[in-house]
């Protein structure tokens, strides 16, 4: 163990106000002086001493590479500024540099519950040398719905070596893209989401595939069931992850014993289940803890450049299939670049003197109306078809009749089969890959071999097999059968679905 390095990145007095209930913060860190190319060999959080109930309001961490000359006319000197500095709110067109858009390659993840990781001794995230990046970019979420004041000092402590390993590892986010086209009607109380990484990611995979070391899954309030589906030439194999009790206070880095290959032309699908029967209004895709997200951290080798992999219901398809096919002021077009390019609302010449059926702020200042009165959604002003003109899109979305089965059924069903599009994110600039809109594939579900109880308990279950059933008692025994048995009938009407 003398070989190994410790390398400690933390954020500097980043005050949490009271009034903020979700704030998302960046700062650039430059690498230490590595001549030679070193390996990550595990990495675990540094979170603020402060008690637990503080600590729980860090929600999630990320350290991402950065690409400092990704974009033309960029200065490499501002890197250094950057890193000198406390950082500032993450994904702000108005505060974020455009430069750190270029911070997108994982190298670490860490979410509310989770320990870190240390990956398997054949295997190490490659950092430093003369082809590694120079700069990194901690990003932390912080969730506080109590309304408390807290200081952060928060991070992640990375071990590394010089002692190279076989492999280089990296880790890909792959699932749903976070973005007002993921919705969640209300008063569901089981509802799905897809995000799926398509052929043109995964043909960017060597010959022999990648092999999976290792996933955590992540959405949040809602998110009740989550699972990592494999499909391969029309039949799916075993899923990689499953968890019927997702909880988004407990993560978990689920890392394998035996290792998943993927192939190129296989289908990553990222499966999650929401519970919103106490919402009265629809749920989206965003950062906010009460939005949601649909994502999968897979950690794996050999590396390539690929850092990310996303699909969304393409923008038009997304307000067609609810009868909208017009707004004031805009084209189609026009919307789709506010979605896909993020460009700014205020760019674009949208009269505010119609008169529309926002959601009021006065008398009912809740932090959710005002989220919701800010949205996007809130100022595209339909003018076509004519009996919904005059109506924002979200108060259009919010008389839809999601009371009835049928019909939240049938968007749920529309969302999944429809067409997605898929977004390969390289973390080489010289490689181009272009969008691309498919449906979801046909494919054999996979469906675990039928056991009997009895037999799953004594055959399947880890814990009898390393202790020995002489250890428990008649009553414990029967206990443990009946909840195996709903466990295996769930799982079972799980995938049916």
């Amino acid at each position: 163990m003398s070989d190994i390095q410790k390398w400690d990145i933390t954020v500097s007095n980043v005050t949490i106000e009271l009034t903020m209930d979700t704030l998302y913060w960046c700062k650039i860190v430059r690498l230490p002086d590595l001549t030679d190319k070193q390996h990550i060999i595990g990495y675990e959080a540094l979170l603020s001493d402060s008690g637990e109930a503080d600590r729980n309001i860090v929600h999630h961490m990320t350290l991402f590479e950065c690409q400092s000359k990704l974009y033309p006319g960029s200065d490499l000197s501002s890197w250094d500024v950057w890193a000198k500095s406390f950082g500032t709110v993450c994904n702000s067109n108005l505060l974020t540099p455009r430069d750190w858009d270029s911070c997108s390659t994982p190298v670490a993840v860490w979410s509310l519950g989770s320990k870190g990781q240390f990956l398997p001794p054949h295997a190490g995230i490659p950092m430093g040398g003369k082809s590694g990046v120079n700069y990194y970019m901690i990003e932390i979420q912080y969730d506080n719905p109590n309304g408390k004041t807290f200081v952060d000092h928060s991070g992640f402590r990375i071990h590394y070596t010089h002692n190279l390993r076989t492999y280089d590892a990296g880790i890909i986010i792959t699932g749903l893209s976070i973005s007002d086209t993921q919705l969640i009607p209300p008063g569901q109380q089981i509802y799905r989401n897809v995000g799926m990484c398509g052929p043109s990611c995964s043909s960017m995979f060597p010959k022999d595939g990648i092999k999976i070391i290792s996933g955590m899954l992540h959405s949040h309030q809602a998110g009740r069931k989550m699972s990592l589906r494999h499909v391969r030439s029309g039949k799916e194999l075993k899923r990689i992850i499953f968890d019927e009790n997702y909880n988004y206070k407990h993560h978990y880095i689920h890392e394998f014993a035996n290792e998943t290959v993927v192939l190129p032309g296989d289908y990553l699908i990222t499966d999650c289940s929401y519970d919103t029967k106490h919402r009265k209004r629809p749920t989206f895709g965003g950062y906010s803890m009460k939005d949601e997200m649909c994502l999968a951290f897979i950690t794996y080798y050999p590396k390539v450049e690929l850092s990310g992999c996303y699909s969304m219901t393409p923008v038009r398809e997304y307000f067609e299939m609810f009868g909208v096919y017009q707004f004031y002021s805009l084209n189609m077009t026009d919307v789709e670049n506010l979605f896909l390019n993020n460009d700014e609302y205020i760019n674009y010449n949208i009269t505010n003197t119609m008169n529309r059926e926002t959601i009021p702020i006065f008398g009912n200042n809740s932090k959710e109306n005002v989220m919701n009165q800010e949205s996007l959604l809130n100022k595209l002003i339909i003018s076509e078809p004519v009996e919904f003109h005059d109506r924002t899109f979200l108060s259009h979305l919010n008389q839809l009749p999601w009371y009835d089965p049928l019909f939240t059924k049938r968007v749920e069903q529309d969302f999944i089969n429809g067409k997605h599009m898929t977004f390969c994110r390289v973390s080489n600039d010289s490689i181009s890959i272009p969008t691309e809109i498919i449906r979801f594939p046909v494919f054999t579900t996979f469906v675990e071999p039928t056991t009997s109880c009895v037999n799953y308990i004594f055959t399947n279950n880890e814990v009898l097999r390393s202790r020995g059933s002489r250890h428990l008692n008649n009553f414990t025994i029967s206990l443990l059968l009946v909840k195996i048995c709903f466990q295996t009938i769930n799982r079972q009407l799980y995938t049916d679905l």
